[in-house]
C-alpha cells in the first residue's frame, strides 16, 4: 500500500499550511532574532520537522485507518517542542549554546523513543504509510556510497581549482585523524538525530513528490518539487544562511534542491519506494560537511555570482543525469 493511498483535498492544504505556512510566519521572530544579534539556528533545526507534521497532522485529520498513531504523535509534539524553544529564544536572555543543548536533548530523546515506537509497531501499518525499510539494503547503501564518491569527488576538484596553496592545504587537512574521526561518528549519530532529516523526506520525497508528479508527470513534478523545496528554505536564507547575500543565497538553494531532489528521488524510487535511502542521503549531505570542511558553521555565509554559476555546474553535472534514467520517464514526463 506505500505510497498507494490517494491524498485529498482537504490533506493537500493541512500539509501545505503546516510545510510551507509555518516556516514563513516563523520568519517574522526568526528576522527578530536575527536583527537582535542572536543565534538563529535554532529555527533550522525546527523548521526540518514541519513537512512530515504537516503530513501527519492532515492523515490524522482525517482519520485515516490504521495510522500509525503514537510515531506521528511523537513527531508533532517534537516539531511543537523546536518550534515553542526557537520562540523562547527570541525573547528570554538564554545562551545560544543553553538553547542549542535544550534542542538537541530533544531530538536525540525523540529520535532514540522513535525508533521504540517503530519497530515496536505493526509492520502493517509501518507499510501503509511509508515507514518500512523494504529490502534492497545492498542498493540502498550503494545510493548512499555513490552519493558520497561523487560529492567528495567534487570538493576535492574545487579545491584544486582554488589554487596550489589552498589543494596543499586541503591535502594535508585530510592525513590528519579529523575528518576520518568526524566521519566514524556518522554512523551513531544518525540514530540518535534522525528525526529531523525524516521530518523533511517524509514530507518532500514520500508526499509531496508523488502529488505533483501525479498532476505534472514524473520529471515536471520532481523539478517543480525542488523549486518548492528551495523556497521553503527562504526564511532561513534571508535571516540565517546569508543575511548579506540573500538573493545569490535563494539561487543556491533552488539550485542545490532542484538537483538534490533529482537524486534523492531517483533513491527513493530505485529501491522499491523506501524512504529511509532519501533520509541517509539527506543526513549525509548535511553531516558529511563537517567531515568536508572540519565545520559545521554554515550561517552568515557570503556568496557571490561566480560561485552560484561554480554550484550550477557542479551539481547539474553530479544530478542531472539521472533525470533521464527510467524512474523518470514516462510519456506524461
Amino acid at each position: 500500500m506505500n505510497n498507494k493511498i490517494e491524498t485529498n483535498k482537504r490533506e493537500l492544504i493541512t500539509f501545505l499550511l503546516v510545510a510551507f505556512g509555518v516556516p514563513y510566519l516563523m520568519g517574522i521572530p526568526l528576522g527578530i532574532c536575527q536583527a537582535a544579534g542572536k543565534d538563529t539556528s535554532l529555527f533550522a533545526n525546527a523548521q526540518m520537522f514541519y513537512p512530515a507534521a504537516g503530513v501527519m497532522l492532515a492523515y490524522l485529520l482525517a482519520r485515516r485507518p490504521g495510522l500509525p498513531v503514537r510515531f506521528y504523535l511523537l513527531h508533532i509534539v517534537s516539531a511543537v517542542a523546536c518550534l515553542v524553544m526557537s520562540l523562547l529564544s527570541v525573547f528570554l536572555d538564554v545562551s545560544a549554546q543553553q538553547w542549542l543543548l535544550a534542542v538537541n536533548l530533544v531530538i536525540i530523546s525523540a529520535s532514540v523513543l522513535a525508533w521504540v515506537l517503530l519497530l515496536t509497531d505493526k509492520k502493517e501499518k509501518r507499510e501503509a504509510y511509508g515507514l518500512r525499510w523494504h529490502g534492497k539494503f545492498l542498493k540502498g547503501m550503494g545510493i548512499c556510497a555513490l552519493f558520497l564518491v561523487l560529492r567528495t569527488a567534487a570538493i576535492f576538484i574545487l579545491m584544486g581549482l582554488e589554487g596550489p596553496k589552498t589543494w596543499s592545504e586541503y591535502l594535508a587537512y585530510w592525513q590528519t585523524y579529523v575528518p576520518w574521526a568526524n566521519f566514524a561518528l556518522l554512523i551513531p549519530n544518525f540514530f540518535l538525530c534522525f528525526l529531523p532529516f525524516f521530518g523533511e523526506e517524509y514530507g518532500w520525497r514520500y508526499y509531496l513528490t508523488p502529488v505533483l508528479q501525479q498532476r505534472f508527470g514524473k520529471r515536471k513534478g520532481v523539478l517543480l518539487l525542488g523549486v518548492l523545496w528551495g523556497l521553503w528554505h527562504l526564511p532561513l536564507n534571508l535571516f540565517f544562511y546569508s543575511p548579506e547575500t540573500s538573493l545569490q543565497s535563494i539561487a543556491a538553494q533552488i539550485i542545490a534542491c532542484v538537483t538534490l531532489g533529482i537524486f534523492f528521488t531517483y533513491g527513493y524510487e530505485v529501491c522499491g519506494r523506501n524512504i529511509w535511502v532519501p533520509v541517509l542521503l539527506h543526513y549525509l549531505n548535511n553531516n558529511m560537511i563537517l567531515v568536508w570542511t572540519g565545520t559545521v558553521n554554515i550561517s552568515n555565509q557570503v556568496y557571490t555570482w561566480l560561485d552560484i554559476a561554480v554550484a550550477a555546474v557542479q551539481y547539474g553535472i553530479l544530478f542531472l543525469p539521472y533525470l533521464t534514467t527510467n524512474v523518470f520517464r514516462t510519456r506524461h514526463s
